[in-house]
């Protein structure tokens, strides 16, 4: 899954056809830094790829005072279709970058992303409750790998996650 993909199609698809310096803008409006890592170059690199690729297509160049001009970008009907495809996919993994992707979007599938939270909470909690359990079998210890503390730590992050998804829910 490209978190960048879906955040260029997504800022797309708030904003229509944009330039790749208007659409830097509103991912940094959107603090997209503080929980990515996302780099202005990744948005031009991406903008490029995926007109190659036909998700978007490049339209008139705009004149700016400064410098060359500015070429404007519009998502395509594949482009929509493969940000609903990112989006579910964003919105089903236990990457938390890649989750916080799919909420920044959630509102785009309603009800379905919805769904598709709760499985994923459900997935997380049992992930969790799995982990608890070879932690309790594995000895603590000092050391290399420290296997017993790792399990611990990511059972915590799983249900922390989970429980997270649940007050977005609620709000929701």
């Amino acid at each position: 899954m490209n978190v960048v993909r879906l955040l260029v199609l997504g800022a797309l698809r708030e904003i229509g056809p944009a330039h790749g310096y208007a659409i830097g803008q509103l991912l940094e409006e959107w603090q997209v830094q503080t929980w990515t890592h996302l780099r202005s170059g990744s948005v031009y690199h991406a903008l490029q790829q995926m007109a190659k690729e036909g998700l978007i297509s490049a339209g008139e160049q705009e004149t700016g005072d400064r410098g060359p001009g500015k070429t404007r970008f519009k998502i395509t009907h594949s482009g929509d279709a493969a940000f609903f495809k990112l989006l579910r996919e964003a919105l089903s993994s236990f990457d938390l970058i890649e989750l916080s992707s799919g909420i920044a979007f959630l509102d785009a599938l309603l009800e379905e992303g919805r769904e598709l939270l709760v499985e994923t909470a459900e997935r997380l909690n049992e992930n969790a409750d799995r982990l608890q359990k070879i932690a309790a079998i594995t000895p603590a210890g000092t050391g290399a790998p420290r296997t017993h503390d790792l399990l611990i730590m990511w059972s915590a992050n799983l249900s922390t996650t989970a429980d997270s998804l649940a007050k977005i829910l609620a709000r929701n």
